[in-house]
């Protein structure tokens, strides 16, 4: 095992193509998601992940196979020049909020269908993202948790404005704060709060010129009512990212791993089974810490990660 690599299984089982026919005359259970990133956060290693999850390809060699890059232009300079897609089955099982009913009971997974686009990261082959942004329902946009939001990460998220995408903030390389930076968890958890602010403040600029925009072509009067200002703040905040709405994942694609702060929940609400899954859900991200005196999670008022350290 070469240094740095975590402990991975020897064998995934590989979806075999049966099952991905068997869900194609069900368009419900259909999604085509592309990826998108600035030039070197991590797109490609991040469908490697993904493409390892079935099977395809052994998660050892998650990164260095760069299966969606077919042409031996791209594997030797090591960017993708072209969009590519692959079709992989996904189990989604859902995370249960509220209290059980029945031990026994469990919610079982259902699966659908994800036609993954992996697009170009750099700006000369933009054409390509463009193409693949229109033939999607939603977007993973990754950002490199240590350069941030760069300029090919505004113009990708700007592609999914405007072409009404549901995106999902993918931050990656998580292992690099750790390793490279040497950040401790408060330090991290700060760092990781403000690249989320950064995204959103983008997203707020798209949302005012959109807005903007139409207040133009309304006319006088009905601007004066401010009807426009006010469903514009309720609309902002479903663009928003925010890891407690489950829309920011954070990841380490190099090393074939990823989670959202939810999937904490069943190991932490073992710890703590007198507060609810819902309040604590609520509470994983932000400015809260569990107080072991009074058995309550607490709202503090300086940026910490006690709740992490906590638990």
């Amino acid at each position: 095992m070469s240094p740095g690599k975590v402990s991975l299984p020897e064998r995934v089982r590989r979806i075999q193509p049966g099952e991905l026919a068997a869900l194609q005359n069900q368009t419900d259970k259909i999604r085509n998601i592309c990826v998108l990133a600035h030039v070197d956060h991590g797109k490609t290693s991040l469908t490697d992940c993904l493409v390892s999850s079935n099977g395809v390809i052994s998660p050892r060699l998650v990164g260095e196979i760069r299966f969606l890059d077919s042409r031996e232009d791209e594997q030797t300079r090591g960017i993708t020049m072209e969009s590519s897609a692959i079709s992989l089955l996904y189990p989604h099982k859902p995370i249960r909020l509220k209290p059980e009913s029945d031990p026994k009971e469990h919610l079982s997974a259902t699966n659908y269908l994800i036609n993954l686009i992996d697009s170009p990261g750099h700006v000369d082959f933009s054409a390509d993202v463009s193409t693949a942004v229109r033939l999607c329902d939603g977007a993973l946009v990754v950002v490199d948790v240590i350069e941030g939001v760069c300029i090919q990460t505004h113009a990708v998220l700007r592609q999914a404005w405007e072409e009404k995408l549901r995106p999902c903030l993918v931050l990656n390389k998580l292992d690099r704060l750790i390793l490279e930076l040497k950040l401790d968890p408060v330090e991290a958890f700060e760092h990781l709060s403000r690249i989320i602010e950064q995204v959103n403040a983008v997203m707020s600029g798209f949302m005012n010129a959109t807005a903007l925009k139409k207040d133009n072509d309304d006319s006088d009067d009905d601007f004066e009512k401010g009807q426009d200002l006010e469903f514009d703040e309720a609309a902002e905040q479903e663009i928003f990212f925010s890891p407690e709405r489950g829309n920011v994942a954070f990841a380490s694609a190099i090393d074939n791993w990823a989670f959202r702060i939810v999937d904490f929940l069943p190991l932490i609400s073992n710890k703590v089974p007198h507060i609810s899954r819902r309040m604590l859900h609520r509470t994983l991200w932000g400015d809260f810490h569990y107080n072991v005196k009074t058995k309550k999670i607490q709202k503090i008022k300086r940026l910490a990660s006690e709740s992490y350290e906590q638990f």
